[in-house]
């Protein structure tokens, strides 16, 4: 299975007799022998499938599996690759467009990340408390309003990001909510954000230069 980015927007997978789980109704256009079949499960088993259901964290996938090449897009929206090497992926649903079908799929709760601050993060962000997680050794193509930025996190580097520009993050990496209230800007006579997301730990932290 090779994932290759076409252009900004248009994503070509490859396949020789593996399978890739997409979102469903991304599909373009496909080569070759290629048979597609709903994967409402993904690799996360029923217990994540339960979870889903309950949690409103979605993924309506359709599998692609044969030989050929398949490619993908959706609504406009930048793709962009990330390499999983034995990783966990945490992103919401909406921004995953593709992923290698030996990835565990699952769900996770943001008040396990930085405790009250992980889930300040999921209402600030619009990705409410539970967020999607992909795991293992694998490529994910993910969505976002521009290109998305890598920024690198370790011991001697914190990122502090705009929540609305927050696309996701590898890694063991912890996050907490910055604040930085003033007078000035509490009353809205300064400039700048009031507050952001800390990320500290090892790993990346993917931000698109648009804000939701």
């Amino acid at each position: 299975m090779n994932f290759q980015l076409i252009n900004e927007k248009l994503l070509e997978v490859a396949l020789q007799n593996d399978e890739v789980f997409a979102k469903r109704g991304s599909m373009i256009a496909t080569t070759g022998e290629i048979q597609f079949s709903p994967a409402a499960l993904g690799n996360g088993g029923l217990q994540d499938a339960a979870m889903r259901g309950v949690t409103n964290e979605n993924l309506n996938l359709m599998r692609a599996g044969g030989r050929g090449t398949v490619l993908y897009g959706q609504n406009g929206l930048h793709v962009n690759l990330v390499q999983l090497n034995q990783e966990t992926l945490y992103i919401e649903s909406k921004s995953v467009l593709c992923f290698d079908s030996r990835l565990r799929t699952g769900t996770y709760f943001q008040g396990n990340s930085g405790g009250v601050g992980g889930i300040v993060r999921g209402a600030a962000t619009g990705q409410g408390l539970w967020t999607t997680t992909l795991e293992g050794m694998g490529q994910v193509a993910i969505l976002s309003e521009g290109e998305v930025i890598a920024l690198d996190v370790n011991a001697s580097t914190s990122v502090f990001v705009d929540p609305n520009a927050y696309v996701g993050h590898k890694g063991n990496v912890q996050s907490a909510i910055h604040t930085d209230v003033n007078w000035k800007t509490f009353v809205g006579q300064g400039s700048g954000e009031s507050f952001q997301l800390k990320f500290s730990g090892q790993g990346t932290v993917y931000v698109q230069p648009s804000e939701r």
